[in-house]
């Protein structure tokens, strides 16, 4: 045997090697299913049918679910079973959509309220007529009201449909008929915080209706009534702080230190432009003639702006004038 012969026997071994390994190793690729196993690992490895692409008929293949760490062969342990369990959308279960439904528009009913506050006072106020013109915040005021009281409405009757609360409507519109084994969020009484939101919805109502019929209300009267805002305003500030499951969280006690600073400085705000800036303006015009002797004192007297006209107040004081 020459050297050619040897080198074409070497060849043709080295190619039966290669070819021979490579039908071994198509035949432990093989995948009958094409359900990204082989047929190999299925009977030796996972046990699964090399035949069917979807053992257990849970709606996933044999290979989706070993690359997602469940059972193939437990039809109750399917990646698109557990994702529908696991995974509520954007609004929740259906078991949980009133619970959800009801803490947002308890905090959606919460802003709306401050902001009926906050253009009350703006109305009340002599402060901001240069920059918000009555009509514009007597409308506003009276459509973020009944904004604000339909989403109060929503925020307890979905409590009617939730399944852990299970509230009657007489305990959602009768003070201190609910009561509960379970505190709240923060320890607080569930009763007695639920009490709070529902003198404040009543209050709330009688603001909005005798708002409706103030031509036909003597204005005395009317503004008696329109006193219990401040008794409201801060019932459904309790409520919320009470009874809020998001009560607990860093933005929601933000939300709660944000309307009450705003309300505050607001009602300072009133107080100084309904009395102490007419007599800083008295005396002012007393004390020049009408004439400005203090340029300074005078720009802020127009700009109507109270917290500078203070400086006045104890510019007065200071030099006895």
């Amino acid at each position: 045997m020459n050297g050619k012969h040897k080198i074409n026997i070497f060849s043709l071994i080295i190619f039966s090697l290669f070819f021979f390994q490579n039908i071994v190793a198509f035949g432990a690729l093989k995948d009958t299913d094409v359900d990204g196993l082989t047929d190999e690992a299925e009977i030796t490895v996972y046990q699964t049918d090399p035949a069917l692409p979807d053992t257990d008929g849970d709606g996933t293949d044999d290979g989706q679910e070993v690359l997602d760490g469940t059972d193939p062969l437990d039809s109750g342990s399917s990646s698109l079973q557990a994702l529908s369990k696991e995974d509520p959308g954007l609004l929740g279960s259906s078991e949980k959509f009133a619970w959800y439904l009801g803490r947002a528009s308890g905090i959606l009913a919460f802003i709306l309220l401050t902001g009926v506050v906050v253009f009350g006072l703006i109305i009340s106020s002599r402060a901001f007529t240069k920059f918000i013109p009555g009509a514009t915040a007597y409308e506003t005021h009276r459509f973020i009201s009944f904004l604000a009281l339909g989403t109060v409405v929503l925020h307890f009757s979905s409590f009617f449909f939730d399944a852990f609360m299970k509230m009657k409507v007489v305990e959602a519109l009768v003070p201190f008929v609910l009561t509960r084994s379970f505190p709240t969020t923060l320890g607080f009484n569930m009763g007695i915080s639920v009490a709070l939101g529902i003198i404040a919805f009543y209050c709330i109502l009688i603001l909005v209706f005798t708002s409706e019929f103030r031509s036909k209300i003597p204005p005395k009267v009317w503004r008696a009534i329109h006193y219990i805002s401040a008794g409201a305003y801060f019932l459904f500030v309790l409520h919320g702080f009470m009874s809020g499951t998001d009560s607990e969280t860093w933005w929601m006690r933000m939300l709660y230190i944000t309307s009450l600073t705003l309300v505050f400085v607001l009602v300072l705000v009133r107080i100084l432009s309904r009395n102490f800036i007419p007599a800083v303006r008295a005396w002012y015009k007393e004390k020049t003639g009408g004439t400005p002797s203090a340029p300074v004192l005078n720009s802020i007297l127009n700009c109507n702006i109270p917290f500078l006209s203070i400086w006045i107040f104890f510019h007065k004081i200071l030099h006895k004038e």
